[in-house]
């Protein structure tokens, strides 16, 4: 696909309704990178990589890791995350800081016009497992709640009750774009006028043993050590991904919902597209087609031409195969290396947060956007000189950019685009 693809007078080029007076105006994370999105983007910024090599007695070898740090709640928050997954935990940690970065308060939104929707790969997968192994204890005992923090509607429940949220409150799962789905989803229901507001959260908590195990056999995990130079996206010598553990949240806001409340504007939705190959299961079809097409897609939402992309935020998972398909499939698109936008990709410090990683790359895009920096690829010290992508070494400043796009794939040819601006 190239640009004269797009410049096709028969391509209907007019911006879609789903995300007109859509907006972001709260944001919030946590991760290994950080505890909080003020303390990741500044490890983003300066390159600073908190992983760790744990033992696990049932695999061959250690495995490079990122665990996200300890959290604590008080009051009738800590009460009602007990009995809770991480997930659920991460989440809620993750939505408080949007919720305060909003400007917002209990009471000042009608719950019933405030919803919550939750992207995730894997769910309360820790402590369904631990219920799991329950059943080879003796006497065979499962604590009384478990069947309600096991499933997987526990988490934007908890996260609904932390808010007094009385809106739609549900997950959605689409592999590693399942926080994209969880936006595209928001969004229709607010330009719809349904909500007013929805908490929208990509989680997970991948570092279980199963978990662990089942991605260890697919070959596609890092055990480079040491640990923070592991997961290195786009370098010659990349050896897999990593899992990390995380949270990241924005509050979407109806523009009528915002300007009442004279709330500051963080970002607006310019088009989220989203796509899937089903038959390719561990991923993108061998061409990278599927991308280029939601690429094509996301850009003819927006009405916007390649050109006016000054930066793309890529998946960059490290491994050997994703990290190929998906730069060829960008420079497919948008052409010679001079004509690219900027490409960088942050998994070296956040791990890779599968459910979790579009509202990531979301987030520090809107960060990036904010503070005009484009930072470079961490650990991605010798790109692959087969990757024609306009990459730097260095922070590049680029002024009062106007969008960028974030590109997100993952199992089952599940792939999304979205493009933000300010």
């Amino acid at each position: 696909m190239n640009h004269s693809t797009h410049d096709n007078p028969q391509l209907k080029t007019e911006k879609g309704p789903l995300l007109s007076h859509v907006l972001i105006t709260g944001m919030g994370a946590c991760s290994a990178g950080g505890v909080d999105l003020s303390a990741l983007w500044k490890n983003v910024l300066q390159g600073n990589v908190h992983a760790t090599i744990e033992i696990f007695p049932h695999l061959e070898c250690p495995l490079p890791l990122y665990r996200a740090p300890s959290l604590s709640f008080q009051g009738a928050m800590r009460a009602s995350l007990r009995h809770a997954d991480r997930s659920a935990h991460l989440a809620v940690a993750a939505a408080d800081e949007a919720w305060k970065n909003a400007g917002l308060e209990i009471g000042m939104i009608r719950p019933e016009r405030l919803g919550v929707i939750i992207g995730t790969a894997r769910g309360p997968v820790g402590l369904q497992e631990q219920c799991f192994s329950s059943l080879n204890e003796t006497p065979r005992r499962s604590q009384p709640t478990a069947s309600l923090y096991t499933s997987f509607s526990s988490i934007a429940a908890l996260v609904a009750k932390a808010f007094k949220a009385e809106g739609p409150s549900f997950i959605v799962s689409s592999s590693c774009t399942s926080g994209a789905t969880a936006l595209h989803t928001a969004a229709g229901m607010i330009q719809s006028g349904l909500l007013d507001i929805v908490i929208v959260t990509g989680v997970e908590a991948p570092l279980t043993k199963m978990l662990l195990e089942q991605y260890y056999r697919t070959g596609i995990l890092s055990t480079q050590q040491p640990a923070q130079h592991a997961l290195a996206p786009f370098d010659q010598g990349r050896s897999g991904t990593v899992l990390g553990e995380g949270a990241a949240c924005v509050i979407l806001e109806s523009e009528k919902s915002a300007t009442r409340r004279k709330a500051t504007l963080l970002g607006r939705l310019e088009s989220i597209s989203l796509g899937s190959q089903s038959r390719y299961r561990a991923g993108l079809d061998p061409k990278g087609t599927s991308l280029q097409k939601i690429l094509h897609q996301s850009l003819q939402e927006a009405s916007l031409h390649p050109s006016q992309i000054p930066l793309i935020h890529l998946h960059g998972t490290g491994t050997r195969l994703h990290d190929h398909l998906e730069s060829h499939a960008v420079a497919s698109f948008f052409g010679e290396v001079k004509d690219q936008p900027y490409a960088w990709a942050t998994k070296a410090i956040t791990g890779h947060t599968l459910g979790a990683a579009a509202l990531f790359q979301l987030v520090l895009t809107l960060c990036t956007l904010r503070d005009g920096i484009v930072p470079p690829i961490t650990n991605c010290i010798h790109p692959d000189p087969l990757f024609p992508l306009r990459l730097s070494k260095a922070p590049i400043t680029i002024k009062s950019p106007s969008q960028a796009l974030c590109l997100t794939a993952g199992f089952w040819g599940n792939v999304a685009s979205m493009i933000v601006s300010r």
